[in-house]
């Protein structure tokens, strides 16, 4: 069985704009995505803009087969996409090395088994 994390970050003041415009760019690159995601052992990433009363944040929901092995190798990845996207997450975060994946406990994960 896969594995699922749910994440949520703090966008730096005035930074809403540059994610999303990132955020578009990885869409239009999703060859690149797909390689990554294959190296990284990924099934599923989804971002989301979450607006609240004190700033935004954004929220990622990931499913891999294992997430540290996909973590791991994001850190070492030598995909021009992840190196860029390091970057943007360092300028836009308030603190990119903090993923929020404490703030959540995960209640159950089912699966279809009949997914394609």
């Amino acid at each position: 069985m896969t594995e699922v994390v749910l994440t949520k970050q703090k966008i730096a003041d005035g930074k809403t704009d540059r994610l999303v415009e990132w955020m578009s760019e990885v869409r239009d690159r999703e060859d690149e995505v797909v390689k990554t995601f294959q190296s990284e052992g990924m099934q599923t990433e989804a971002a989301f803009l979450e607006h609240g009363d004190d700033g935004d944040y954004l929220i990622y929901f990931m499913e891999a087969d294992d997430l540290n092995k996909a973590y791991e190798s994001f850190s070492e990845s030598s995909h021009e996409i992840d190196k860029e996207h390091k970057r943007v997450m360092d300028e836009v975060l308030e603190d990119s090395d903090d993923l929020g994946v404490k703030k959540y406990k995960l209640l159950y994960h089912m699966v279809n088994p009949n997914r394609s």
